[in-house]
C-alpha cells in the first residue's frame, strides 16, 4: 500500500451533511454591469461600455500604461478591474439601461419587427432579443398555449407558436 495514500483522507467518500459553498445564494440577482460598478465605480464602468459595449474584452492580470483597458478607462481603474476581473475575457454589456430595453423588445416584437432589426435599433444582440422574449414567454403565458415541437426554441420564438392540425 501507498504511505502517502494512507496519510490522506478519502477522497471519493462522500459527507452528506457538509455545508456547501453558495456565495450568491441568497443574494439578489447580480449583473455584470454592477460587479464591474463595485469594483471601478460607475464614471469609469459608462466609459468602458462606450468603448467596448457589445465586445469581449480580455482584462489582463497586470495592465500596463499601453493596453486597451488602461488606455480607455486609465491605469489605476485598470489595476481595480484586474484584481477582481484578472485573466478573464469578459462581455461588455452594451448599455446599463436593461430594464427600459426589456419593454421595447417587447413592444416592437408585438409589432412584427424581425428579432435582427430590434437588436440593431436597440444596440443589443440579437441572442439577447431571444433571450428576453424567451423569459417574457416563459413567466406570463400558460404552458397550454403552445403545444409540444420539436422545432428549436430559437426557431419558434422567430415564427411565434407553431399552429398544428389537429
Amino acid at each position: 500500500m501507498n504511505a502517502i495514500a494512507s496519510r490522506m483522507p478519502a477522497l471519493d467518500r462522500v459527507m452528506p451533511d457538509a455545508p456547501r459553498f453558495a456565495p450568491f445564494a441568497d443574494a439578489e440577482r447580480t449583473t455584470l454591469y454592477d460587479l464591474i460598478v463595485r469594483s471601478i465605480g460607475a464614471d469609469a464602468a459608462d466609459k468602458l461600455i462606450a468603448d467596448f459595449g457589445g465586445r469581449r474584452l480580455y482584462v489582463p492580470i497586470a495592465p500596463a500604461p499601453g493596453d486597451q483597458i488602461a488606455r480607455s478607462i486609465g491605469l489605476l481603474a485598470a489595476l481595480a478591474m484586474a484584481r477582481v476581473f484578472g485573466s478573464d475575457r469578459l462581455l461588455i454589456p452594451v448599455t446599463t439601461d436593461h430594464a427600459r430595453r426589456r419593454v421595447r423588445i417587447l413592444a416592437m416584437r408585438a409589432d412584427n419587427v424581425s428579432v435582427s432589426r430590434i437588436a440593431r435599433q436597440l444596440r443589443c444582440t440579437e441572442r439577447y432579443v431571444y433571450k428576453v422574449l424567451a423569459l417574457n414567454r416563459s413567466s406570463d403565458l400558460p404552458a397550454a398555449e403552445f403545444p409540444p415541437t420539436s422545432a428549436p426554441i430559437a426557431e419558434r420564438l422567430k415564427r411565434g407558436p407553431i399552429k398544428q392540425r389537429v
